[in-house]
């Protein structure tokens, strides 16, 4: 009778691995997500990945404007716009490997956040199991089960690489630079608020739909102490980085913007 009982667990125990695609990728391979497993390929064999050209989004070969979506940027919003749905959580590195002639001819895009707001976005979805349209998944529903305060959710970011974290979690700069050198890869990076004018105008060039704030998460209020902060700009030191890089390119093509009509004529005819 026990050998049956430690059978029938063992036979549970399999089919609970095995039942979240997530959980059987990682046995196999070392990651979770389909999204990491071709960045893996792109990465190591970058000429044969071009065989992959075909795996690119109709929706987005059609529209000709490629959309990186960064979690808990407001991109969801962005996707149902243009795409009329989600698009996955493909990294910039991902397309111009598989497909460079197609990344040459579109535009591409991203939309970036404040990261100290963000990461309070992603602490609410992780603690809340996900937002209104879309749920955390259940590989990482079971990791943060012991996750109650933001000093726990640290913890766990700070323990893990960046390839064993739900997307939520990871650097914006994942998604939109290349990792060795951090420069941006995509052609145009805009901050939700601080660019929300230019967004509006861009996406009106494309002829896509009115934003609609979709998929919020259920958050309260969350002040963070100074060593929270800390460990925030550590842990997205790079994404700080980013969002300090347009933001001052931004002033600077503000004051090009406000310099009058004859002072840019001289510039123009020095720099000839």
């Amino acid at each position: 009778m026990n050998a049956g009982l430690e059978a029938g667990r063992a036979q549970f125990a399999r089919r609970s691995i095995f039942s979240d695609p997530k959980r059987l990728h990682h046995a196999i391979c070392g990651l979770f997500y389909l999204e990491d497993i071709f960045d893996a390929i792109c990465r190591h064999l970058p000429l044969l990945a071009r065989i992959l050209w075909w795996r690119i989004d109709p929706r987005i070969s059609q529209r000709k404007l490629l959309f990186i979506h960064v979690a808990r940027s407001g991109g969801t919003s962005v996707c149902h716009a243009l795409y009329g749905g989600r698009i996955d959580h493909y990294s910039i590195r991902y397309y111009r490997t598989i497909h460079p002639r197609f990344c040459e001819q579109v535009s591409s895009f991203a939309l970036l956040r404040d990261p100290f707001e963000r990461f309070k976005s992603a602490y609410f979805y992780v603690i809340n199991r996900g937002a209104a349209m879309a749920r955390l998944s259940d590989v990482f529903v079971a990791q943060t089960a012991h996750i109650v305060t933001v000093d726990d959710y640290l913890d766990f970011l700070e323990s893990r690489d960046v390839s064993q974290l739900d997307f939520v979690m990871r650097p914006q700069s994942w998604f939109v630079c290349d990792l060795k050198t951090g420069e941006p890869l995509v052609k145009n990076l805009f901050r939700q608020g601080a660019d929300d004018h230019r967004l509006k105008v861009f996406l009106r060039a494309h002829d896509a739909g009115n934003l609609l704030w979709l998929n919020r998460s259920r958050r309260q209020e969350l002040e963070l102490t100074p060593a929270q902060e800390r460990r925030i700009e550590r842990i997205y030191a790079h994404d700080f980085a980013l969002i300090e890089m347009l933001a001052q390119d931004r002033y600077a093509q503000a004051r090009i913007d406000a310099m009058p009509s004859h002072v840019m004529l001289l510039r123009t005819a020095t720099s000839s």
